[in-house]
């Protein structure tokens, strides 16, 4: 039985350093593709490469500049903060409650979101009077956006509703309103595929696979974190393999330690098996009530009956004598 724990336990702690040391190949491979991207600067070398490439299309390319509407008018502006525009705006609405557990027998504060609004204008990334068309920006990873409103609104309740929620164990605090929004010419790093087209250039998610990114951060620096995070995961999968190699080996030795002791019991049987009639016709000890040859040398655990052999103790499930199950076999020792 030990030995079957400690080997699944080796199994599971195996798989998840498996799955862990994925995650560690994937981001491996996303730092390299991210290292094999080509960088363009904003104007005159970026439509030359463009003109120059295949399909006018650079399948990964890295470009930087500000972030701006293509057209004037097309801004969302803040319903709760004057005077701020931006180009994407999130709003989140958080009910903030208070549950009584009956397992703790305490009270739990608990947050949910209770409603999620996102909204986008079409945006170019400009530099040096060039700009480049966003499209899909929304699917785009890390996007970061700037709070620029959060409130907290306490819910004013009447004693009698403040009684009526004591009783439930259910009591809601009050809401919290989040707005995020991504500023106007807010500087973007924009990683996709760059195309040029009669509408203009363009950058949007990239095909083969390869992950679309829009940040305020540098490439350099996106790598850099990329980089500490994929040593964290090479960490984790390193520690679940050590231990799951060791729970093997603790495994194989529960494993042939049980069957060291199942051969010597073996021997110890064979050395005390015997005749259990004479050659005067005369019993000389108790015989098996199941073979009625062999002597009586095993005790039935858990009942503790003494009524059979080891070869035929093992070839049932219950004990011949109440029917109990037998859960072990301890040989009996003669002086």
């Amino acid at each position: 039985m030990w030995d079957g724990m400690w080997f699944w336990a080796g199994v599971g702690s195996a798989t998840v350093s498996a799955i862990f040391y994925g995650v560690y190949k994937n981001k491996e491979r996303t730092i390299k593709n991210l290292r094999d991207a080509v960088e363009f600067e904003i104007g005159p070398k970026l439509m030359h490469a463009l003109t120059a490439a295949e399909n006018h299309t650079i399948p990964y390319g890295v470009i930087r500049g500000e972030a701006r509407p293509l057209k004037r008018t097309d801004i969302l502006r803040s319903p709760y903060v004057a005077d701020t525009v931006g180009l994407i705006q999130r709003i989140k609405t958080r009910e903030h409650r208070s549950e009584w557990s009956k397992t703790t027998r305490l009270w739990h504060n608990i947050e949910r979101t209770i409603s999620s609004s996102v909204s986008s204008v079409p945006f170019s990334l400009v530099s040096h009077g060039v700009l480049v068309k966003v499209t899909e920006p929304l699917s785009a990873e890390r996007l970061e956006l700037k709070v620029i409103h959060d409130k907290f609104e306490p819910v004013s309740n009447t004693v009698a509703d403040s009684l009526v929620q004591w009783a439930m164990g259910d009591k809601t605090k009050g809401f919290q309103t989040i707005e995020e929004m991504l500023p106007v010419s807010t500087t973007l790093t924009g990683i996709g595929e760059i195309t040029l087209n009669e509408d203009g250039i363009s950058i949007g998610p990239p095909k083969a696979g390869l992950t679309y990114y829009l940040s305020q951060l540098t490439l350099d620096a996106i790598i850099r974190q990329l980089q500490s995070g994929k040593r964290v995961w090479k960490i984790l999968s390193s520690i679940f393999a050590c231990v799951g190699g060791i729970l093997f080996l603790v495994s194989l030795y529960f494993h042939y330690k049980r069957q060291h002791e199942r051969r010597e019991e073996e021997n110890l049987f064979r050395m005390m098996e015997h005749d259990v009639v004479g050659d005067d016709g005369e019993v000389r000890q108790e015989a098996c009530v199941i073979c009625m040859d062999r002597p009586r040398n095993v005790v039935i655990l858990d009942c503790g009956h003494i009524c059979c052999c080891l070869d035929c103790a093992r070839q049932v499930n219950n004990c011949p004598v109440c029917r109990r199950q037998i859960y072990r076999l301890v040989p009996t020792y003669r002086s």
